[in-house]
């Protein structure tokens, strides 16, 4: 995770928001799917990078994304940033609870993040005249 937040910025400058996305989804995924499916420890070694990497630049893009474009940005960051400290306070145990009894509905979780980048697309929309 910290070789993927030192890297985003660049990464995200290249490539754009929704792409980095996609891609954060489809590594942590990937990662997430080794991890419950192999019994070898330098796959799992491999599957625990990927989902770190996956999971790197989740929340920093969705903060910018609340923030980037249209009315009420502050209500918009407020909102995803309580929603991000309460899934950090309470999605270790739940993760943990959910995958200690089937990985698999974890794994459909981040599948469905990845159909849902496109709502941090990079849509300008022209700032309202305050005059």
């Amino acid at each position: 995770m910290t070789a993927g937040r030192f890297a985003g910025s660049y990464i995200v400058n290249q490539f754009g928001r929704t792409a980095i996305l996609k891609f954060s989804a489809i590594s942590a995924a990937l990662g997430l799917g080794l991890i419950i499916l192999t019994h070898t420890q330098w796959l799992a070694a491999l599957a625990v990078v990927l989902w770190g990497i996956g999971a790197s630049l989740g929340f920093p893009l969705t903060i910018s994304a609340a923030g980037a474009t249209g009315e009420n940005r502050a209500v918009r960051v407020t909102i995803a940033a309580i929603l991000g400290y309460i899934a950090f306070l309470v999605g270790p145990p739940a993760l943990g609870f959910i995958g200690e009894h089937a990985g698999l509905p974890v794994l459909c979780m981040v599948i469905l993040a990845f159909f849902c980048t496109s709502a941090a697309s990079e849509k300008k929309t022209p700032l309202k005249n305050p005059a």
